[in-house]
Formats: structure tokens, C-alpha cells, sequence
């Protein structure tokens, strides 16, 4: 569904600039000050500097400000490299120099667990990569503008809109487009309908995902149509009921090695793609499965894991809760010649343990949750009691509760990995190994 938002713009009372002393940043990325008590939160400072501010939020717990000017800078600051840094939502570390925002990382990964009792972690193993044209996948908001749109990404916690003309985090084939397609859309009739643009920087091209609401008029498909076929773009179009091709002139893959894992738009796909493939590059590594052995991966997606597992010569077994993402796997293993690897729909969050695919027995179990995490698979897991358990999480905070399960369950954690995928943001995600 498709939602629009009506910005409203909250009225905040005049404030006396306030100067401060930054003193840590928290595992947010934000800059923490004391001010009347309390601590008060700020963006784009680093520890250490002396900051100018404007109160923007005060409640009886907190306070909130926005940076004014920086007084006294840290010898670590450096200059952002975007244009943009300092109101886009997207990448609010890029003062940070990237060592400095991986060491946060792991605080903030090291806090998460201690809050379950877990302090003895081992030391972590890094996954990192550049700081900038990483990210393959793009999501741009549209918002009326006077008689036109923006387009860009949104503010900070807000719905406030930041119109961009670049971003360097994207890969440099979707920045390019930013321009063309802020101009593209403002030629279309039918504003009102527009949701927001997705962008998939693919093996063969880019793909473009156009949201709308109800039918776009025919001058407005031709204008998308042209524009598409004009730039080799494959093109689709998504209402509130359906996803429909509009010109593709190029399957959508991505590689990991020589496999080649199809996708369409609106499927998960990891955005960074070359810390995802040294990311399951590691998974087969810390899994070690002898030769021939079977191999679980839950919350398989369309075969990121499983599929380069089957080709290492593993029999590998893909389950998964949403039945487009099944066939995909399952039409990705064919297409790759993998006839090792069998796929299958479940609950994961209900006994599975009595599935016939579950009953088979696995030494080695990979998992893959969304960022609600595993929680309630963990019994179900731990009755299957496989010899090596990989977590992979894109949140760690949900990776530090189910561990306190699996560690009660009679596990180790042998191995801990932190993958810097989205640097300048204080975003990170992380891959452990439980051992029996």
C-alpha cells in the first residue's frame, strides 16, 4: 500500500543558542552533553568538541538540540562528503572518520549483549568494505511540491523531505539517475498518484520500481515507458494490488562467485553487494561442513546462503515463511543447475520440528531472521540440536536476546562477527557461531 504523508512542521519556541561540551556518542550515532541534569542529544559532533546548539525537544528525562556551529573541533573530524550529510536521514557519521565508527559499533554490539548478562564475548571479526558507491539498493521518497515533486530522502525521525541531486553512498549508476528522474516525474500528470522510487543497481542494468495509486493516465506510461527504453532501464509499475512489468530488457541477478541469483523488485536483497558476498563467504567458512554434509538454512530468502552452499557439494535444505520467496529460491536453483538444494515453505514461528525436512537431521544449521529476530524459533532449534549454529542478524540487539536462549540451551558462542554494511550510519550487523 502506498502511503503519503502530510508534512506538518512543529512549532518550536525561540531558543537562546546554548554552548556545550560533547561527551560520548551513543550507540545511535548521537553526540550526548549534559545540560540542567539531564542529557541532551545532538547530531554531527564527534567526542571531545565544543559545540554550539539550539534546544529543539525538553522533557523531564532528555533534551534534544540541532548542531549550530562547532567551536572546537576534534582533531578526528573530517569533512563530509556529501552535500547533503547534514540534514539527510541516510548517513549521519560521515564527520565520523570510519575506524572511529566501527569502534562504536562494537561498544554499542558489546552493550547490547552485557544488558542480557553476556560479557565475555570473543573478539570480534570484521566485515568491512569502501565507505562510498556500496549501496545497490535505493528507496526515494516523492513529495508534492507547489505545482511539482521532490525527491530525495527523508529527514531524521521526520517525514520532512530532503530533495537530492547525489548521493554518494549509492552505487554511481543510481545517483546518476537522481536528476533525470526528479525531472521525468515532474512532466507526469498524475502527481497525486505518486508513492515513492525504488532502484536496483543489478548485474546486467538498473531496475526502477515506480508506487503508485490507482491508473497512471496513458501519456504518463508512455513518458516512463520512453525514459526507460531510452537509458536500457527495466521498468515496473506497483499499485495497490499488483506488480507489473513495463519494459525489461535484461534479466535481474545479482553474482556471488558464478552463481547467478535472480530476483524481481520487492524482494530482500542485500544492498551492499560486496560485503554480502564476503559475508557468505564466511558463513561456509565458520560452518565448515564436512564433505556431503547437510545443511539447514532457515529464513532462506531466495538462496543468498543455501544456493552457495549447494555449490560447495552440500545438500542444503531452504525453508522459508512467504511462498513467492520458495519458488524464487527453488527457480534460482534450477537456473543454476543446483539440484542438491530443496526448498519449502513453513511457520517458523510454530513447531516445526515434526516436518518431514526437519526430521532429516542437521549438524549444521544456518539462520537468516528478519530484524524481529529468532526468538521464538530458538526451542525449536535447540530440539534439533545441531553440532554448529550460525546467526546471522541485521540486529543485534535481537541477536543478543536469542543468544541468552541459546546459551541457557547448552551452546557456546565460538565466533563473533561484525559486518560494517551500511557505513557513516550507526547502523551494523553481525554473524555469530554457537557451538555444542
Amino acid at each position: 500500500m502506498v502511503q503519503f504523508f502530510k508534512v506538518k512542521k512543529p512549532a518550536v519556541p525561540a531558543q537562546t543558542p546554548l554552548d556545550i561540551r560533547i561527551l560520548e556518542l551513543n550507540g545511535h550515532g548521537m553526540g550526548v552533553a549534559r545540560h540542567q541534569g539531564k542529557p541532551l542529544f545532538v547530531a554531527g559532533v564527534l567526542p571531545g568538541e565544543e559545540v554550539r546548539v539550539k534546544l529543539t525537544t525538553q522533557t523531564s528525562r532528555y533534551a534534544t538540540a540541532t548542531l549550530q556551529k562547532v567551536l572546537k573541533a576534534s582533531p578526528e573530524r573530517v569533512r563530509p562528503f556529501c552535500s547533503h550529510a547534514a540534514d539527510c536521514g541516510g548517513c549521519n557519521l560521515q564527520q565520523v572518520p570510519l575506524p572511529a565508527q566501527r569502534a562504536l559499533k562494537h561498544k554499542a554490539v558489546t552493550g547490547l549483549f552485557a544488558r542480557h548478562g553476556i560479557h565475555a564475548l570473543p573478539e570480534p571479526e570484521w566485515l568491512s568494505g569502501e565507505g562510498q558507491g556500496y549501496r545497490r539498493v535505493a528507496r526515494l521518497a516523492i513529495r508534492r511540491q507547489g505545482k511539482g515533486v521532490a525527491l530525495g530522502f527523508r529527514q531524521p525521525q521526520s517525514h520532512e523531505l530532503v530533495e537530492i541531486a547525489h548521493c554518494g553512498v549509492l552505487t554511481p549508476a543510481l545517483s546518476s539517475l537522481i536528476a533525470p528522474l526528479r525531472q521525468l516525474l515532474n512532466r507526469l500528470r498524475a502527481l497525486r498518484q505518486l508513492g515513492h522510487l525504488e532502484l536496483y543497481d543489478s548485474a546486467e542494468g538498473v531496475a526502477l520500481l515506480l508506487r503508485h495509486t490507482g491508473t497512471l493516465p496513458v501519456a504518463d506510461l508512455d513518458s516512463l515507458l520512453a525514459f526507460a527504453q531510452a537509458r536500457t532501464l527495466a521498468l515496473f509499475l506497483q499499485d495497490d494490488t499488483a506488480r507489473r512489468p513495463l519494459h525489461v530488457p535484461f534479466p535481474l541477478y545479482y553474482q556471488i562467485d558464478n552463481l547467478r541469483l535472480c530476483f524481481t523488485p520487492g524482494d530482500f536483497i542485500q544492498v551492499n553487494g560486496a560485503l554480502n558476498e564476503g559475508m557468505v563467504h564466511q558463513a561456509i567458512d565458520w560452518l565448515a561442513p564436512e564433505p556431503g554434509m547437510p545443511v539447514l538454512d532457515l529464513f532462506c530468502g531466495i538462496g543468498n546462503f543455501c544456493l552457495p552452499l549447494a555449490a560447495a557439494g552440500h545438500p542444503v535444505v531452504g525453508v522459508e515463511g512467504v511462498m513467492e520467496m520458495v519458488e524464487q529460491a527453488r527457480g534460482n536453483a534450477e537456473d543454476n543447475q543446483l539440484s542438491r538444494a530443496r526448498f519449502y515453505r513453513a511457520d517458523l514461528a510454530a513447531d516445526f520440528t515434526g516436518e518431514p525436512w526437519a526430521t532429516e537431521g542437521f549438524d549444521r544449521v544456518l539462520i537468516d531472521p528478519g530484524r524481529a529476530g529468532a526468538e521464538r524459533v530458538m526451542p525449536y532449534l535447540a530440539e534439533l540440536a545441531p553440532e554448529r549454529l550460525l546467526y546471522v542478524s541485521c540486529n543485534p540487539a535481537t541477536l543478543a536476546r536469542d543468544s541468552e536462549i541459546l546459551l541457557a540451551a547448552g551452546y557456546r558462542l565460538g565466533r563473533l562477527g561484525l559486518i560494517d554494511m551500511f557505513p557513516h550510519t550507526p547502523h551494523c550487523e553481525a554473524m555469530a557461531l554457537f557451538e555444542r
